[in-house]
């Protein structure tokens, strides 16, 4: 009896068409297995007699799963393939991408696309954690990503991890020619061991090129034993200043003729540099110079009355200054008493007078005469000229109510010398 009971009941369940497909769940199986419905398994094995997982498929490549086709057979599809030492995860057609995220087909938020055909070929979002990859580890092999030549024909540098000290660019000649110290923060150039923020090779030549010109280049360079600065063309400048607000202020500037721009001022033929110390800038000036006039004849006796005598040769001697200078001068003048009065005193004085016949300048100094003895008086001062012409006023004199006697003269060969610094 309980075998026809299970007899029936495999009946209504399964029914057999003229194909021999199997239904279940259903009057009109379109399969030699159709199910409809639920159905569970704890192990389920396509093509093999021996699944070693919930899902095993024959040791075969090719496709494994299909996930949508377009229904023709040995078409395209989305789906999982296997191939010789590969597992492939493949889209439909060029124009179809891969992506990867979380949530559901309908609504799902996407972290990283395959895009499979133009020129970007990934779309990420987030950060990329690269390590090293080798098993035992190999420290010659760091993170990094090795990139091709346009032309895919060959690879053209790595930018990736050196060693435990530096990241930067691997390729030509020069192998590691960029990198970056991530410990010390400093970036070399051909340079695996910086020793500054930015520090290039022991090497002589071009260090740097700010701007490649036809005929040259501007930039810095070094040579045995010396550090190069140059412009790209013979025509020009190479200029110090500073920055303010975008507007270079030029302090210096070396001509291509090899002449010296002080704040814009080349200065004129002759001129030197004069510094100001801290508180002003260099400023062109007059090479410093003298000038020398030499007495002439000795002096007379004093006129009755008068108390100065000029000194012939030293007084009323003309001069012009071009620009503002300090003008330090000295006159050494010979004095004889030809009388045989007792000691006395007497002054050489020296005065420079301007157009309008004013004192701008003067000194005086005293000496002893004593009988038939001769003594030298010396006259030291200094004066500031500004540009024009000049003339002197050099004598011997006598206060008033002194006793100097009126035999006193001035004798030999007196010097008065000009040294003139312009400002």
């Amino acid at each position: 009896m309980k075998k026809i009971i299970l007899l029936v009941l495999l009946v209504s369940a399964v029914r057999f068409t003229s194909a021999q497909n199997v239904g279940i769940g259903t009057a009109t199986p379109a399969n030699k297995l159709h199910v409809v419905g639920i159905t569970r398994s704890d192990t389920v094995a396509l093509g093999t007699s021996t699944p070693r997982s919930p899902l095993s498929f024959a040791p075969l490549t090719g496709e494994k799963i299909t996930l949508w086709d377009d229904g023709n057979a040995g078409g395209n599809n989305y789906g999982i393939g296997v191939q010789g030492a590969l597992l492939q995860f493949h889209s439909y057609t060029a124009g179809d991408n891969i992506a990867f995220g979380f949530g559901k087909s309908a609504a799902m938020t996407e972290r990283m696309r395959i895009i499979n055909s133009g020129g970007d070929g990934m779309i990420l979002s987030g950060r990329v954690y690269l390590k090293n990859g080798t098993n035992p580890l190999d420290l010659n092999y760091g993170s990094g990503v090795w990139l091709y030549k346009p032309d895919n024909s060959a690879l053209l540098g790595f930018m990736g991890v050196q060693n435990s000290q530096n990241v930067g660019f691997y390729g030509g000649p020069n192998g590691w020619g960029f990198t970056y110290d991530a410990i010390n923060s400093r970036v070399g150039i051909n340079n695996n061991n910086p020793n500054a923020p930015l520090a290039f090779a022991a090497a002589l030549g071009k260090k740097i090129t700010l701007y490649p010109g036809g005929t040259g280049d501007v930039g810095f360079g070094v040579a045995g034993n010396r550090l190069q600065i140059y412009s790209d063309n013979p025509g020009a400048d190479v200029a110090i200043g500073y920055d303010a607000a975008g507007t270079f202020n030029e302090r210096f500037a070396f001509k291509p003729n090899g002449a010296l721009a002080v704040n814009g001022s080349m200065g004129s033929p002759g001129q030197v540099l004069k510094t100001n110390g801290s508180g002003g800038a260099l400023a062109w000036v007059g090479r410093p110079y003298a000038m020398s006039f030499t007495q002439t004849a000795n002096t007379s006796n004093f006129p009755a009355g008068d108390l100065t005598v000029a000194i012939p040769g030293l007084d009323n001697q003309s001069f012009s200054i071009s620009e503002t200078s300090n003008v330090v001068f000295n006159a050494n003048i010979m004095v004889y008493d030809a009388s045989a009065i007792g000691t006395s005193y007497v002054y050489t004085e020296v005065q420079f007078l301007n157009i309008s016949a004013q004192v701008v300048g003067t000194a005086r100094a005293y000496g002893e005469v004593a009988p038939f003895r001769k003594n030298n008086i010396n006259v030291t001062g200094m004066a500031t000229l500004t540009p024009g012409f000049y003339t002197t006023r050099v004598v011997l004199g006598k206060d008033a109510g002194g006793d100097a006697p009126a035999a006193t003269r001035s004798e030999g060969d007196g010097k008065l010398i000009l040294e003139i610094f312009p400002n």
